[in-house]
């Protein structure tokens, strides 16, 4: 005989919210760029056409990549409420966040070392 694991009550909405925080990725990718270029433009190098001194481009990319990595973190935290009021359904939207997340950080972070 097996028994079946139920979530406890309440636990579907914080799933709910990891879901809806995937969302969150459309505005954050715009934004991200927003303030990567911002910050060049405010340091005073133009953006698009050299690229600026390293220190400068971090100065710049982390505050970014900061800015694309929130509705991860939202998803994370919402997952994990929900993981532990046991919906076990709350990986998959914490995964998804976290690869999408992952993968945009790798994107620009190697692109400027293979030459792109």
């Amino acid at each position: 005989m097996t028994t079946t694991r139920h979530p406890a009550p309440g636990a579907t909405a914080p799933t709910r919210r990891a879901w809806l925080s995937l969302l969150g990725f459309v505005p954050s990718f715009g934004l991200a760029f927003l303030v990567g270029e911002g910050l060049v433009s405010a340091m005073g190098y133009d953006v698009g056409s050299d690229q600026p001194p390293w220190p400068v481009a971090v100065a710049a990319v982390v505050p970014a990549l900061l800015v694309f990595a929130l509705p991860a973190i939202a998803a994370v935290h919402f997952g994990r409420q929900a993981l532990r009021l046991g919906d076990r359904r709350a990986r998959v939207p914490m995964t998804i966040a976290v690869v999408v997340a992952t993968a945009f950080v790798l994107t620009n972070a190697l692109a400027p070392l293979l030459g792109g």
